[in-house]
């Protein structure tokens, strides 16, 4: 499989809102029960918090202040 371009790399991140950095969540689900919009959920897999809807974010970062392990970034 080739790998991703660069054009193609920063198309991904430039249309992203929620980051998480899956290395430092601890699936605690404290984001997930403030999420007006409840776009946040656990993986069953990983154990992990994952973002169902990016476009319906708030962009009001509770769920970033809530992270116990500031594993969320809304940009």
């Amino acid at each position: 499989m080739p790998a991703p371009s660069t054009v193609a790399i920063k198309e991904f991140f430039m249309n992203k809102i929620v980051i998480i950095n899956e290395d430092l969540c601890i699936g605690c689900g404290a984001c997930i029960e403030l999420c007006p919009k409840k776009i946040l959920y656990i993986d069953e897999k990983t154990g992990k918090c994952k973002v169902s809807n990016e476009s319906k974010c708030d962009r009001l970062r509770g769920c970033m202040k809530v992270c116990p392990v500031d594993a969320i970034k809304i940009i």
